[in-house]
């Protein structure tokens, strides 16, 4: 009974190490764009977060490990610039040629804060040459300096519904598949669904964090608790159904998040 329990507490002590660690190291970095079509004409919005910013282009020029609205300030045309410069949205062809790109610019520049600090809002407006039935968007902010960077795209369109509601798809873009074509005439719930999850499990994998956070789970998944005390699973066939629920349950909370 007493090396049961020390066997009980040591699990309890180094899952707990294991969530410690994991809320000290996961700190992911993600950009949130948000677009809006109405026939040609392109609206949006695009938050960066300025410790990502801060990375490339050197915002906190006084190094004291705070960035200020004037050091922001200051620096909008650099912001716009480097933003635009990554974000590229194209008109497809119907013949399968190279298609046009539309024109996009930043309109105004705020600051807002998120649940993991601080980010710069860009105001984006721009237009296709025709009426957008598709867009292709190639997206590559932070790549270069941060392979687990993703940007988190929502795309809204009205005149696609046809009745005005809006018509709304979403996009991951990772690293490996920066470029991605999105029709707004399609339905795409379970596709953008299965891309999520997909999405979810390549992001577990790459991670250690992940990986470390995922094992604390496991680690009671054969036992059970019985009169007062811990004790093994009658057989594989429990044990494994626990442990696919539990894989199976973060795999898709953290698609979702």
């Amino acid at each position: 009974m007493m090396k049961q329990r020390n066997f009980i507490a040591h699990i309890g002590a180094l899952a707990l190490s294991l969530v410690a660690l994991v809320a000290h190291a996961h700190k992911p970095s993600d950009s949130y764009l948000s677009l809006q079509v109405d026939g040609e004409k392109i609206t949006g919005q695009w938050d960066i977060a300025l410790r990502d910013l801060d990375v490339v282009l050197d915002l906190d020029r006084n190094a004291d490990a705070a960035i200020d609205w004037g050091e922001v300030r200051t620096r909008h045309a650099d912001i716009a610039a480097y933003a635009l410069g990554r974000l590229v949205l194209t008109q497809p062809t119907l013949t399968g040629k190279q298609g046009v790109a539309c024109k996009l610019a930043v309109t105004d520049q705020l600051i807002d804060n998120h649940t993991d600090g601080a980010y710069a809002v860009l105001q984006l407006a721009g237009a296709c040459p025709s009426a957008v039935a598709s867009l292709a968007v190639n997206y590559s902010l932070l790549f270069d300096v941060d392979a687990q960077h993703r940007g988190l795209l929502k795309l809204e369109s009205r005149s696609a519904s046809g009745d005005g509601t809006p018509f709304v798809l979403s996009a991951v873009f990772p690293a490996d598949n920066a470029t991605q074509t999105l029709k707004l005439s399609e339905p795409g719930g379970i596709a953008q669904f299965a891309t999520y999850v997909a999405d979810g499990v390549k992001h577990i994998a790459i991670g250690i964090d992940h990986i470390l956070f995922l094992i604390a789970l496991l680690l009671p998944a054969v036992l059970l608790r019985s009169g007062g005390k811990w004790v093994p699973v009658a057989d594989i066939r429990t044990a494994f159904w626990s442990v696919l629920k539990i894989v199976t349950a973060f795999t898709v909370a953290h698609s979702i998040t």
